[in-house]
């Protein structure tokens, strides 16, 4: 077993060995914190799972505990074999685990005490990598007027232009963490969380699925970072208010990425079934508390997890860990996924990559097509193949044609391009530091 160590006839675990537990726990952070009740986890072999006694079983938990003690995480609780009806949220987070450790075995074998946080090999490197939310900079508490605060994080030198990131509803941001050390080589790349979805939520009151104050955070992202011009990506279900914010910023926008859009044009542009079916579950989720945990209750099958990467898993379904957390999450989505987007596509910029994929099943191309008709002079990057969760963990294409094309309109606007390869690393906020 990689990084474990024979002493005297037990098995110590070492850095290594416990790396891939710890992304596993990275990754699923948001969830497992979010969530109204400690979640379970659970061998996904079922012959390996009936291996496990009372002791092995009890040897994971204390893995579990201590590596949570250690790294300041939330942990679940390991349980084997498999309990007869576990949740979908459980489901994901078990196939993650099984897919980062391979197997449990060695951790219910393992015997000792395990490295304490930073723990290196001999030259004193630290071994493990951090994922999820912890690979983030140090969050920046943006405090708008008339809005509750909320965290925003940032990669990159400051400049006279910046990349905002506009994330889809309810997804945390240490999904994005790729995409700040990807795309900071030459500018300062910026994203941020809904205050009713994230941090302190429950302390705010249930939102009542304002569009404009969807607008208005955006927007106060940009005046507390300051840049002079910024380049918005909308990313799936933020495309909407990425694009209603750029017809409020006007030329501030140097200019916009669509990534497979989910926009509503009205009933003379083909959505999916997925679309006009969730849709109608967020907006009764969202009529009630009642109704929200009988549609909880539904998306909580496993079965609906078909589909879902595993990576991705964890942090998709960040909301539907909690039921007040679902509800508010319904209404934030529902209203976005209602915004009639034609005025704010009219009045886009010609600076406009829209990028959608002809095998997307969730949100359907021609959505895509229809705004690239309505915004003059962009450009539309139709893949021939690919998922609708394929954008959320671009591939390295389409991270150089984002690049790409943010380059682009940053040397049309004037501004001297960095002369440092997209490859070079994206230099860290300090703590403390100012935007």
């Amino acid at each position: 077993m990689a990084g474990a160590e024979s002493t005297g006839g037990d098995t110590r675990l070492g850095p290594e060995a416990l790396a891939p537990l710890l992304t596993a726990l990275d990754l699923a952070q948001p969830l497992l914190t979010a969530a109204d009740t400690t979640l379970r986890v659970f061998p996904v072999d079922e012959a390996e799972a009936d291996t496990f006694d009372a002791r092995a079983v009890d040897r994971c938990n204390e893995v579990l505990a201590r590596l949570g003690a250690a790294h300041r995480l939330t942990v679940p609780r390991f349980v084997a074999p498999a309990p007869e009806s576990p949740s979908g949220l459980e489901v994901a987070l078990s196939n993650l685990c099984d897919l980062e450790l391979g197997s449990w075995r060695p951790l219910a074998d393992s015997a000792g005490e395990l490295p304490g946080p930073g723990a290196g090999d001999a030259t004193g490197t630290v071994r493990t990598l951090r994922s999820g939310s912890a690979a983030l900079p140090d969050s920046h508490r943006v405090t708008p007027h008339g809005l509750p605060p909320f965290e925003s994080f940032a990669a990159g030198d400051p400049g006279d232009e910046a990349i905002v990131l506009v994330p889809p509803c309810g997804v945390p941001a240490g999904l994005f963490a790729p995409w700040l050390d990807r795309l900071s080589a030459r500018h300062r790349v910026i994203t941020y969380e809904n205050p009713y979805l994230f941090g302190d939520w429950a302390s705010l009151p249930t939102p009542r699925g304002d569009f404009a104050e969807e607008i208005a955070q955006l927007v106060a992202v940009v005046e507390e970072y300051g840049p002079g011009r910024v380049h918005l990506v909308g990313i799936c279900g933020g495309a909407p208010v990425a694009l209603a914010a750029a017809a409020r910023l006007g030329d501030r926008v140097g200019s916009s990425t669509m990534l497979h859009p989910d926009l509503n044009f009205g009933p003379g542009v083909t959505r999916t079934p997925f679309q006009t079916q969730f849709q109608g579950l967020l907006a009764g989720a969202g009529s009630s508390p009642a109704r929200a945990r009988e549609v909880l209750t539904m998306f909580l099958d496993p079965n609906m997890l078909f589909g879902v990467p595993t990576r991705l898993a964890p942090f998709v379904l960040y909301p539907y860990g909690d039921l007040e957390l679902f509800h508010r999450y319904a209404r934030l989505n529902d209203a976005l996924m209602a915004y009639d987007a034609n005025e704010a596509a009219r009045r886009a910029g010609s600076r406009t990559l829209i990028v959608t994929s002809r095998t997307d099943r969730m949100t359907h191309p021609d959505t895509a097509r229809h705004l690239h008709e309505l915004v003059a002079g962009s450009t539309l990057e139709e893949r021939p193949t690919g998922s609708h969760h394929d954008i959320l963990a671009p591939d390295d294409e389409m991270f150089t044609l984002i690049q790409a094309f943010i380059d682009e309109a940053t040397h049309r606007s004037g501004s001297a391009p960095d002369p440092r390869p997209a490859s070079a690393p994206a230099p860290a906020l300090a703590a403390g530091s100012p935007p």
